[in-house]
């Protein structure tokens, strides 16, 4: 080989080595597309990208029912109570009423105990202090809950609305059913989704006047049964004169004249001396009747027959043949008895257990027995009036469950 062609060869050589010594990693992969050679970018390793930091991401916000920082306050000595219906959650009712499931939990759990363990789990018929203000009414429904059928077992052909009619009572009273054979009744059959809520005035007086004039403020229908000399006391009258006044509301019963035992004899109100002297016979019965009758006659201006419920529900064959002589022909027990008539400090029960028993029992065509001088029925009614309402029934007299 000359010299003129060994020095391009020369420097050819040093070209190839010097490409052959480049780092493989600096030279980019290629990919084939349609024939052509296209230079591709190297994938970055897991240090090319910082890693997101905690506050890259917000973490979602606490809804208030939920709302572990909201310290619950004491139980409060008064407030709004809720019953508990079939289909319903504490968060539900707590978003109701504005407030969160802990706070309920922190009201409630010292009557049922175990809503501080589990409180996913709560029983149809709770009563649940649901606000410190006892002047949130009527109570609202929670949205979330399946509305329960009326009864367990015949529900309305239609829904009822929550509370009455703007326009009215949504019930009537007055409208008497015929003498004609005598009857006993404990529930009205074939009422329909009614609910007879009825009333003794036989003895204790105190919250009479107060119990009649919350039932006109919430379009109640009611049916009285009073006593004579009881209607002759200041209050009585008093009551006597709403009753006239609200013939659309409220219908009178006799309960006797002097709230004896007419089986056995005794009892009595305000005095026992009228009643003593061993079982009453028939003409006696009858004289207890028609002395109530001219009394209720003069202060409400209605005509109590046929209806009337014997003191302590004390009957016989003997006392119905008798009533019926003079006109009482249908003879009104009850089916559910809140025992109203019984101080907590006797044992007998709260508001919210008498409410609770009312709503959770009540059926279509139920006859639910309180008394105008009960220690707890003004503050159950607040309480179950809406709630019956809610599960559909209407509150009525016994007239309107029997026509």
């Amino acid at each position: 080989m000359n010299r003129s062609t060994a020095l391009p060869a020369v420097l050819t050589l040093l070209l190839v080595l010097s490409a052959c010594s480049t780092p493989a990693a600096s030279v980019a992969p290629s990919v084939s597309i349609s024939g052509s050679v296209v230079p591709t970018t190297a994938s970055p390793t897991a240090t090319d990208s910082p890693a997101p930091t905690a506050t890259d991401t917000p973490s979602p916000t606490a809804e208030p029912s939920d709302d572990p920082t909201s310290a619950p306050t004491p139980s409060p000595a008064t407030g709004t109570t809720y019953t508990v219906k079939r289909g319903d959650s504490l968060a539900a009712i707590a978003r109701a009423y504005d407030t969160t499931s802990q706070q309920l939990q922190a009201w409630n759990s010292d009557r049922y105990p175990s809503l501080a363990g589990n409180p996913n789990v709560i029983e149809p018929g709770w009563a649940l202090i649901v606000s410190g203000d006892p002047n949130v009414t009527p109570q609202p429904t929670p949205q979330s809950t399946p509305r329960p059928t009326p009864t367990p077992t015949a529900a309305p052909a239609t829904p009822r609305p929550t509370q009455p009619p703007p326009s009215g009572a949504g019930c009537t009273a007055g409208n008497r059913v015929p003498a004609d054979a005598a009857q006993t009744f404990r529930t009205i059959p074939g009422a329909g989704p009614g609910v007879a809520l009825t009333f003794d005035m036989g003895g204790r007086m105190e919250p009479a006047v107060d119990i009649v004039n919350f039932l006109v403020a919430n379009r109640v229908c009611a049916t009285i049964f009073a006593t004579g000399i009881m209607s002759e006391t200041a209050q009585g009258k008093q009551v006597m004169a709403i009753i006239r006044a609200n013939p659309g509301l409220f219908e009178i019963a006799n309960h006797t004249m002097y709230h004896c035992d007419l089986v056995r004899g005794g009892g009595g109100s305000p005095s026992t001396q009228p009643c003593a002297g061993g079982p009453f016979s028939a003409d006696r019965i009858r004289q207890e009747l028609t002395q109530a009758e001219t009394i209720l006659r003069n202060g409400t201006g209605q005509n109590p027959q046929p209806y009337w419920r014997p003191p302590y529900g004390s009957l016989s064959p003997a006392v119905v043949n008798a009533a019926a002589s003079v006109g009482y022909t249908k003879t009104f027990m009850w089916d559910i008895d809140t025992i109203d008539w019984k101080p907590i400090s006797d044992g007998g029960p709260t508001a919210q257990q008498i409410a609770a028993k009312v709503v959770g029992n009540a059926v279509n065509g139920s006859n639910v027995l309180f008394h105008l001088g009960g220690f707890e029925t003004l503050a159950s009614l607040r309480i179950m009036v809406p709630a019956l309402r809610d599960r559909g029934f209407i509150l009525t007299s016994l007239s309107d469950l029997l026509n």
